[in-house]
């Protein structure tokens, strides 16, 4: 003869287990009976981005990236440069000071003196286009200020060392009175 409460252990051991089986059951249907849920979604990878130094050694910097109309571009800057005959003055992306006139760079007055500049172009040039990208610039192509609509992306020191018949640069100026490099990195999503 077996023993009550060893019939009572068994029967109580069958019951979790059909608990347990109905208790799974239950929580399968109900997660399939849930709408799938769609994942966060982040902003969407450039199709392009680069990483350059941009000296201050020089107006111009090809960058190596073509441009095109409709592409959206997003140049994020950091770094510091000296300029000039003050040793030890050094200036950020943001620049420091009023730039416009002939010998700037850019000749338009809104990008500041010694600021990052950027301009599309089809070749290197010094005909005075360009816009301001100081630490952080993004927008879509065609971008005002710049020579062409589409072309090469170049970047720039906006520095008083071009000439004002914009046919070249006082290269000695620029190597001799600048030191130093911005960090720019560059990313495209193509249209």
């Amino acid at each position: 003869m077996v023993a009550p409460t060893r019939i009572l252990a068994v029967a109580a051991l069958c019951a979790i287990a059909v608990a347990m089986t109905s208790a799974a059951e239950i929580a399968s249907q109900a997660s399939s009976a849930r709408p799938a849920q769609k994942p966060q979604s982040s902003p969407p990878r450039p199709d392009e981005s680069v990483i350059l130094n941009i000296p201050a050694t020089a107006p111009w910097t090809d960058t190596g990236v073509l441009v095109r109309s409709g592409d959206r571009l997003q140049i994020r800057a950091w770094g510091q440069v000296k300029f000039g005959d003050e040793v030890g003055r050094g200036v950020s992306p943001s620049g420091l000071g009023k730039g416009g006139g002939c010998g700037f760079v850019v000749t338009n007055p809104s990008p500041p003196a010694h600021a990052l500049v950027a301009n599309v172009a089809p070749q290197l040039n010094f005909d005075g286009m360009g816009f301001v990208v100081g630490p952080q610039w993004e927008g879509t192509v065609p971008i005002a200020g710049s020579s062409a609509p589409e072309g090469r992306l170049f970047l720039g020191f906006n520095y008083a060392g071009v000439l004002c018949d914009r046919s070249g640069y006082d290269s000695w100026a620029f190597r001799v009175k600048n030191s130093g490099a911005f960090t720019a990195e560059i990313a495209i999503w193509r249209k």
